[in-house]
């Protein structure tokens, strides 16, 4: 890894580290600046660089929506939210099944990460997105069991506190107490 640094929230500088960590690198992760704030420059910056290309900005998750896929001439570029809670979930859901898929690794027949839970209690979710639900594992009787992990989705505690994901789909406005659910495992 190359480290670039923390640039403040100036477009110039934005642009210019990011034109310098795509000369020197393979792959660029930025964090902050992603969203639709009057500072996040990240979208703009990607726009005014020669030979760059958008190939999404905003994905239906939560956390992790503002999240940039980008391609600058051979480089990869990936744009994380700047709450770092947000970031650990987008790397984890997306980015690492694909730096591993990329890698040559068969995510078909590899699927050690994960376990399975009852949930402790209802879990509400939006329709539209695929909400990520940090929750604590225990052991109860013989069984595993998933007790949420609540707070907002940038307070980094909820991350620490976890063991792992629930997935709850885009379709599904939640999940009943004591539904058996896949626990992604945050190892």
């Amino acid at each position: 890894p190359v480290r670039m640094g923390i640039v403040n929230d100036d477009f110039q500088a934005l642009r210019d580290m990011c034109q310098d960590a795509v000369q020197q690198s393979d792959m660029v992760f930025v964090s902050g600046g992603s969203s639709v704030g009057m500072r996040d420059f990240t979208i703009e910056v990607l726009s005014a660089i020669p030979d760059a290309e958008i190939l999404a900005h905003g994905i239906s998750i939560s956390p992790g929506k503002p999240t940039i896929l980008a391609k600058v001439g051979n480089t990869l570029f990936w744009g994380l939210p700047g709450h770092v809670t947000s970031a650990m979930v987008v790397f984890h859901v997306v980015v690492r099944p694909f730096l591993e898929y990329i890698g040559g690794k068969n995510l078909a027949h590899e699927n050690t990460r994960s376990c399975y839970a009852r949930l402790k209690r209802n879990l509400s979710s939006k329709q539209g997105r695929i909400d990520y639900i940090r929750v604590k594992l225990h052991h109860e009787e013989g069984a595993l069991s998933a007790e949420p992990v609540l707070g907002k989705s940038g307070l980094i505690h909820t991350m620490a506190k976890a063991d792992g994901l629930v997935k709850i789909d885009k379709n599904t406005e939640g999940l009943d107490k004591g539904t058996v659910v896949e626990v992604a495992l945050l190892i």
